[in-house]
């Protein structure tokens, strides 16, 4: 469906490739060759949206080639401005994220794409103008001296790109010439010269204090204090008198001397920023350390960049701790949507049913919800909260299954596996494959961290039974009522009077009219559309595959031969 030879992306092709670019992100590197459409994708002759979304492509395979590539587009001055910046931003992303866990930079790459960076960025200090927006950012993951060699040149033009990696030389230069950079990089860049630099820094932060702005005056006092220790808490004890909330920044001061020597957010940063160029099996320990370092600080106040939020919370991810999300959650709720899973996860293993429930709501996730609440032991939670789902998951459906078996009905778990399972991926034009089709077991062999609903599925009922955990002491209690078992049960029972169908396709052999009257006459009613929340479908003698998937995906159900007249 993507266009071809210049012609130009929009409409449903560029849809669909922004949703496998989203979707897709967490087990498309697990095949590199898929890299070769995102060389395509960015050749010459294409479009310019066609070849930035291939720079966003590339960012999930980064190869020597990959790197060469974008360098090429990068430092090309007549590529589109769109594409141009893109290809700037992939040459910078070191960060893993939500892709597959073999994505990763080698050091041939890295320096292939810090070389054409620092050029880029060399030319805009001679210049003196930084025409990039991207630039900035993407230098931020650059740990080459030569890119500090350019912030030295002219320190008030790379605040932007001034966060965690600097030489020696660059942090002398940035304690003489601080007040050179915008007001708004300052704290940050007086972080980082006092972690390179170390207690070097102390005489010159001292220095600074007293025509300091008041919070950078703080911030100077914190780092002194954390570098040279209990000797310097009188300094910021005078600074303290008379302020607000001075005994929560005694508590910050004190911190700092139970760790000596660090500055947490920097540490954190560093990881945060390189995690793809990280060895697999040394990810989970490096994030959970980082997520740690990123919110030390805000026990004591919020951090004063939000970007800061957003790394946090992806270090929180790498570390898959549920724990470590809540404490994310508690110090930022707007992080909820990013460590979803995780933070289910923590209330469900807590008991907390009611605010599982309101959280899985708010976030879109109420299969997600019901799965967690059916692992821990609130099956009736589990099976009215998956009442309002939107859409038939793997998730969902082990949901159903698992609660229905704790709920003391494991007949409803054997038809469930039987009769309702979730619908396959679309593989061709033809027809949906049995479950679990071919992207199904792909999935379960290639990202088997994402497909735990599936596995279980695939294991049939000893592996839905083996999701199932103890309920958490002292844990909210389950829904009073049967209603939730009820509902599965009429569900099952596939009853037409009351319900909802849609005649799906074009009718050539069949009798429409007759089928419709039939739909009449058993006490349903025909809906125009696939709407969400239809209960059945009639398939046509021609129905696209597309239209049978969203119709499955929305939990509708084909009626079969007998089940209606007329089919």
């Amino acid at each position: 469906m993507l266009p071809q030879t210049g012609g130009a992306l929009e409409g449903v092709p560029a849809e669909r490739l922004a949703r496998l670019l989203d979707e897709g992100e967490p087990w498309l590197g697990a095949e590199p060759g898929l890299a070769e459409l995102g060389f395509w994708m960015i050749g010459a002759n294409q479009a310019a949206e066609l070849r930035r979304r291939g720079c966003m492509w590339l960012a999930m395979f980064p190869s020597v080639e990959t790197a060469k590539r974008l360098a090429a587009l990068a430092l090309d001055a007549t590529t589109p401005v769109p594409v141009r910046e893109q290809a700037i931003w992939a040459l910078g992303f070191r960060q893993a994220r939500a892709m597959h866990p073999s994505t990763r930079w080698s050091v041939e790459a890295i320096q292939i794409a810090d070389e054409a960076l620092v050029k880029i960025a060399d030319t805009a200090a001679s210049a003196g103008k930084i025409s990039s927006e991207q630039l900035p950012i993407a230098l931020r993951h650059v740990q080459w001296e030569g890119a500090s060699a350019i912030y030295a040149r002219a320190p008030g033009l790379w605040g932007q790109a001034l966060e965690c990696f600097a030489s020696p030389a660059l942090a002398r230069v940035l304690l003489v010439l601080l007040d050179d950079l915008p007001p708004q990089h300052r704290v940050r860049a007086l972080r980082l010269v006092a972690a390179v630099l170390g207690e070097e820094a102390v005489p010159m932060l001292l220095a600074r204090v007293p025509q300091a702005p008041i919070d950078e005056k703080l911030e100077m006092l914190f780092l002194v204090i954390a570098l040279a220790g209990e000797g310097k808490l009188g300094v910021l004890e005078a600074t303290l008198q008379g302020l607000q909330f001075a005994d929560l920044l005694r508590q910050r001061a004190k911190w700092h001397l139970q760790h000596r020597g660090v500055i947490p957010t920097v540490r954190g940063l560093r990881v945060a920023r390189s995690t793809a160029a990280l060895p697999p099996e040394e990810r989970v320990a490096k994030c959970t350390a980082a997520a740690d370092d990123l919110g030390a600080l805000t026990k004591f106040a919020r951090h004063p960049e939000a970007y800061l939020y957003r790394l946090w919370g992806w270090m929180v991810r790498g570390s898959n701790d549920p724990v470590k999300a809540r404490e994310l959650v508690a110090a930022h709720p707007e992080s909820q949507r990013l460590v979803r899973d995780l933070y289910m996860t923590d209330l469900a293993r807590r008991g907390r049913v009611k605010q599982l429930t309101a959280a899985a709501q708010t976030l879109q996730g109420a299969e997600l919800g019901a799965m967690h609440l059916a692992m821990w032991g609130r099956p009736l939670a589990a099976l009215e909260l998956a009442a309002t789902a939107r859409a038939q998951t793997p998730e969902l459906v082990f949901a159903r299954a698992l609660a229905c078996y704790r709920a003391g009905r494991p007949d409803l778990t054997e038809r469930v596996l039987a009769e309702d399972l979730p619908p396959t991926e679309i593989v061709d034009d033809t027809a949906l494959p049995a479950f679990p089709g071919p992207h199904e077991r792909w999935l379960l062999l290639n990202a088997p961290e994402q497909a735990t609903a599936l596995a279980a599925l695939v294991g049939g009922m000893n592996g839905v039974i083996a999701g199932a955990r103890p309920a958490p002491f002292q844990s909210e209690p389950d829904t009073a009522s049967i209603d939730p078992i009820e509902a599965v049960t009429r569900r099952l029972g596939r009853g037409l009077p009351g319900s909802t169908v849609y005649l799906a396709g074009e009718f050539r052999e069949l009798d429409k009219a007759k089928i419709a009257a039939a739909v009449e006459k058993a006490g349903a009613r025909l809906v125009a559309g696939p709407f969400p929340g239809t209960d059945y479908y009639v398939h046509g003698d021609v129905c696209p595959v597309q239209l049978i998937a969203q119709l499955e995906r929305q939990g509708a159900r084909r009626l079969r031969s007998g089940e209606l007249e007329g089919i």
